[in-house]
């Protein structure tokens, strides 16, 4: 197993010795220092041993491994105390995010897209910061540095590392949940929210691929049909700038509020699109959906010829649920079909759920 990795694991490394060597904010060495890998993680084992401090500098808890059974050495020219590879990442230059325990520094490195004009996960990030920091600076990690190495073909950005917990049990995700809400919608304001009919918003393929969804058994029947006339009636949603991917892992708890980490899928789109991962962990249905609503005020789902609020949120999961055949082959990639299997039955609960809310 370890032969088939090693050279991804070279290959990581090697992207990342070329962007502290080209970045001022990083720190860069000539030595070749060795690291303890276990699984998606290369760290040097003394940098673990540091507690956060309240200046920023330390490793976020949650990269430290839990004694793992085996670890494999590995040596490297570079100067981060632990590295992570991203879990669904497969392709030939890796993802990555590589920590600095004494500057309080977190870098990500990752490919650029292989013309300038098109967008990825750090192009993104860099433009959520300039959107973001204006209005709203506490709600997104500060950015140091970003740029491209390697000609152009792999992409870079450095912010300071937030330390805070992600919350856990329903009642945390709600509170989180409204509090996003809340911070999302100075930003929201201050940019400007439209509107868009469903058919605008979603993918070319979206109807073929809720048939197949519906056809292969995943969503009952009843659901489907009270589904397909909500589809059917093609109102408006309200359309704003987003994070993109509210899952809890990417809301951090901290002593001076939320804030939300990994924007590379921010842009435009619903704005309860992007709440409803939050939702579908807060608790039952009903009673998270009167917290979102009390934090959203009258800015989603309140105008004439707008889906209502539930509906949006149940229009989010069938969106998500409609690219199931896409999801599958990712998860099957990087053995993680158990956890899609779970939050697939859970989202159809949810949705089903809502639906119902509706009726």
């Amino acid at each position: 197993m370890w032969r088939r990795t090693a050279g991804r694991w070279r290959r990581a490394m090697s992207a990342l010795a070329v962007v502290e060597h080209r970045s001022t904010a990083l720190p860069s060495v000539l030595r070749w220092r060795q690291f303890t890998v276990s699984g998606s993680a290369a760290y040097q084992p003394a940098a673990l041993t540091a507690s956060p401090s309240p200046t920023g500098t330390g490793l976020p808890a949650k990269i430290a491994p839990a004694e793992p059974p085996a670890a494999t050495p590995l040596t490297a020219p570079v100067a981060a105390d632990a590295v992570v590879i991203g879990k669904f990442d497969r392709g030939r230059q890796a993802r990555m995010r590589a920590f600095y325990s004494a500057e309080g520094l977190c870098a990500r490195v990752q490919a650029a897209a292989p013309r300038a004009e098109r967008e990825h996960g750090v192009s993104r990030s860099v433009r959520a910061a300039q959107v973001v920091s204006p209005h709203r600076p506490g709600l997104i990690p500060l950015m140091v540095d970003h740029g491209t190495v390697l000609g152009g073909r792999t992409a870079y950005l450095v912010e300071k590392t937030v330390h805070g917990h992600n919350p856990t049990d329903p009642t945390q995700v709600a509170e989180a949940m409204a509090a996003v809400a809340t911070e999302l919608g100075v930003v929201q304001d201050a940019v400007g929210v439209t509107a868009a009919k469903l058919s605008a918003v979603v993918s070319p393929r979206f109807l073929e691929r809720w048939g197949d969804l519906v056809d292969a058994k995943h969503v009952p029947r009843r659901l489907a049909a009270a589904v397909d006339k909500l589809i059917a009636k093609d109102d408006h949603l309200e359309v704003s700038f987003t994070h993109g991917d509210l899952v809890t892992s990417n809301v951090l708890r901290t002593d001076r509020g939320i804030v939300l980490i990994d924007w590379e899928y921010a842009g435009f789109a619903p704005i309860a699109f992007d709440l409803a991962k939050m939702h579908v962990n807060s608790g039952p249905a009903g009673p998270a959906l009167e917290v979102l609503a009390d934090a959203l005020g009258e800015r989603v789902g309140h105008r004439s010829g707008h889906y209502p609020l539930v509906e949006q949120l149940a229009l989010a999961h069938v969106v998500v649920l409609s690219r199931l055949e896409a999801r599958v082959r990712r998860a099957k990639a990087a053995q993680r079909m158990e956890p899609l299997r779970r939050q697939t039955h859970k989202r159809v609960a949810a949705l089903g759920a809502l639906m119902a809310l509706d009726a």
